[in-house]
C-alpha cells in the first residue's frame, strides 16, 4: 500500500510552502486593500482544453470591464492563447515555482485588487486562488454532466439570470481569419495519459486508412513532449512517413491551433487538441476511451465521438482501453461519411 498524500514528503513541501505564502499575504487579509477597484481577475490554472473551451465565458463575465481592467492569471503554457485573444494583463504561475516569485507576484495582484475574483478551474478549486485576498469571489467546484453545464451555473451565479448553452460554446475562429495550409489532416497522436490513446499498431492502421483514401492531403501530426515524439518515431517505424508532416514540439501552440483551423478534419482523443478543433468548430472524430457518457464529450453534429464494444479487446496493452482499441475502420469511415470530408 503506498503512502496517504498527506504523507508524502511533496505533500508536506506544498503545504510549508503555501503557508510561508499565505503569511506573507496577512496584511491584506487585516487592512482589506482595494476591495472596491474596477478591476477583475479571472484565474484558470488548469489545462489546455480547459482555457480554451472558457473563451465565450471569459468574455461574459469581462463584458463589463475594459480591458485595462481585466485579470488574467493561468499557467506558462498556455499565456499565448489570452494574447491571442487581446487581454493584456496576464500573469503566470506554476506550482513548482521559486517561493518568492510567488510571494512577490501575488502581493502585487493584492495591491492591484479586485472587485470581482473568478476561480474558473474545472477540476478542483486551486490552493493559489487562497492567496488573493477578497470577499467577493466565485467559483465553478460544483458537478455538472457536460462541463459546459459548470459555465451557466457560474455565469447564473455571477449575474443572478440564466444563460444557455448556445451563450457560453466557445469560438476561436475569428482569431485565425487567414488560411496558411491547404489539404491537410489534422491528427492528434496523444492525450493527458496512455489510457486515453490508441496503441501505436491501431493508429498506423488508421493514419494508413487516411492515405488510401486521401492520396493528394497532407496528414499533420500534432502534439507534444518526448513522450509522444517516442510514440511517432515507433509508428514510422511501422508504416512510413509518407505523406506525413510532424509538428510534434517543432511549432508553437498558436500555430498548433492555425493548423488544426485550416485542417479539413481532426481527429483525436479526449484531450485539449480535440477541445481546440471544438473551438473552431472544426469537423473532428474523437476516439474515446470510456463506455459511460463523459463530461467533456460535447454534443455537437461536427464531432462524432466513437466508442467501440470492447469485445476481444487486450487487457493486457500499455495504451488504450477495451473500449478505445475496438474502435474499427468501418466507424471512422462511416463518421467521415457523416462529417461530409
Amino acid at each position: 500500500m503506498g503512502k496517504s498524500k498527506f504523507l508524502k514528503t511533496s505533500y508536506i513541501k506544498r503545504k510549508i510552502k503555501e503557508g510561508i505564502i499565505k503569511s506573507c499575504l496577512l496584511d491584506y487579509k487585516i487592512f482589506k486593500r482595494n476591495t472596491k477597484s474596477k478591476n477583475i481577475l479571472i484565474i484558470t490554472l488548469d489545462a489546455l482544453g480547459d482555457n480554451v473551451v472558457k473563451n465565450k465565458t471569459i468574455e461574459l463575465l469581462c463584458k463589463d470591464y475594459s480591458n485595462e481592467n481585466i485579470f488574467i492569471l493561468c499557467k506558462s503554457k498556455w499565456k499565448s492563447i489570452y494574447e491571442l485573444q487581446g487581454y493584456k494583463n496576464i500573469f503566470v504561475d506554476e506550482t513548482k515555482w521559486n517561493i518568492f516569485y510567488k510571494i512577490k507576484m501575488y502581493r502585487r495582484l493584492n495591491n492591484i485588487g479586485f472587485e470581482k475574483v473568478i476561480v474558473l478551474n474545472h477540476s478542483h478549486y486551486p490552493d493559489e486562488a487562497d492567496f488573493i485576498i477578497n470577499e467577493s469571489k466565485y467559483s465553478m467546484v460544483d458537478e455538472a454532466e457536460y462541463i459546459l453545464d459548470k459555465h451557466t451555473k457560474l455565469l447564473k451565479e455571477v449575474y443572478g439570470r440564466d444563460f444557455t448553452l448556445e451563450e457560453v460554446k466557445p469560438d476561436l475562429r475569428r482569431f485565425f481569419p487567414t488560411r496558411k495550409y491547404k489539404n491537410i489532416i489534422g491528427i492528434a497522436i496523444g492525450a493527458s495519459n496512455n489510457m486515453r490513446t490508441l496503441p501505436v499498431k491501431k493508429m498506423g492502421e488508421i493514419i494508413n486508412y487516411l492515405r488510401e483514401r486521401y492520396p493528394n492531403k497532407k496528414i499533420a501530426i500534432l502534439g507534444s513532449g518526448k513522450k509522444q515524439q517516442k510514440y511517432y518515431e515507433e509508428m514510422v517505424n511501422l508504416i512510413g512517413s509518407e505523406n506525413l508532416e510532424n509538428y510534434i514540439d517543432n511549432i508553437p501552440l498558436i500555430e498548433t491551433i492555425q493548423i488544426i483551423n485550416d485542417s479539413d478534419f481532426f481527429i483525436g482523443y479526449d484531450s485539449g487538441l480535440l477541445n481546440i478543433a471544438f473551438t473552431l468548430k472544426k469537423p473532428s472524430i474523437c476516439l474515446h476511451w470510456s463506455k459511460k457518457k463523459f463530461m467533456w464529450e460535447h454534443p455537437e453534429s461536427f464531432i462524432k465521438t466513437l466508442k467501440g464494444d470492447g469485445k476481444g479487446a487486450n487487457a493486457e496493452v500499455e495504451y488504450g482501453t477495451s473500449i478505445l482499441n475496438t474502435i474499427t475502420l468501418k466507424q471512422i469511415d462511416r463518421a467521415l461519411k457523416d462529417l461530409n470530408v
